[in-house]
């Protein structure tokens, strides 16, 4: 009879089964994965450049624009409109025109029309006769006539004493003085324009003679009731409309 088996024996450890082996990745599977590190890092530098900007020397990444232009330029106010916009001023005239009453410290001008001459007639005081002057060749006479009012507090000469002419300029801006002896013309020596003085409220009719070159034409007349003597204070009269006789 076989003697039962002990059973004390020591079980023997069982031999580990291995693992299956991992496929090895393809070398497609290598490329992509190469790719994506390279995508990956060079994001993440951009974003770390962005951040921490000049601080390191690194220029900051250009930032998106955004879809939609925004302007961000400034205009100007826009004016008040309605009533609370104020008109804009009318343009003024340079100077009075013939015919109008034109105010200098104290004198009023009103300048009845202006004529070219050759001639002009002149009292001469030795004969007691009148008399009559040329202007000569490339020459000509350009009488303003006028009517003088002072409306001052002092009295004036308007044609001696110094007057109240300032010049007759013409359309290239040269500016004439009055002639020698105006006073000796025929109408300031009928009209007594010269001698008595204009007093307060009173008035005179003077002319007043200027010598321009032939082809000069005349422009404007001016004048002062402080005979320039106050900066500012000469009137300017348009002689549009000068006749030749």
């Amino acid at each position: 009879m076989i003697p039962p088996k002990p059973t004390d024996e020591p079980t023997l450890p069982v031999a580990p089964v291995p693992a299956p082996a991992r496929p090895r990745p393809s070398r497609r599977a290598v490329v992509l994965v190469a790719v994506w590190t390279v995508l990956v890092a060079g994001v993440s530098s951009g974003i770390t450049a962005a951040v921490v900007g000049d601080s390191i020397g690194v220029t900051a990444a250009p930032a998106v624009s955004p879809s939609i232009w925004q302007d961000t330029r400034t205009y100007p106010a826009d004016p008040p409109q309605g009533p609370d916009a104020e008109p804009a001023p009318s343009p003024t005239v340079s100077g009075y025109a013939v015919g109008e009453k034109a105010k200098s410290s104290g004198a009023t001008v009103v300048v009845k029309k202006s004529r070219e001459s050759a001639t002009l007639t002149v009292f001469d005081a030795e004969s007691e006769a009148t008399k009559t002057l040329k202007a000569g060749e490339g020459a000509k006479y350009v009488i303003v006539e006028t009517t003088v009012y002072n409306d001052g507090t002092e009295s004036f000469d308007p044609v001696c004493g110094g007057g109240i002419s300032h010049g007759l300029i013409d359309a290239e801006g040269r500016t004439f003085d009055v002639i020698e002896d105006v006073y000796r013309v025929k109408d300031n020596h009928e009209a007594e324009a010269c001698g008595e003085e204009v007093q307060p409220g009173f008035k005179r009719d003077a002319v007043f003679v200027y010598k321009l070159p032939a082809d000069a034409r005349p422009a404007q007349w001016t004048f002062s009731g402080s005979r320039g003597s106050v900066e500012g204070d000469v009137a300017t009269v348009n002689l549009a409309g000068t006749t030749s006789s």
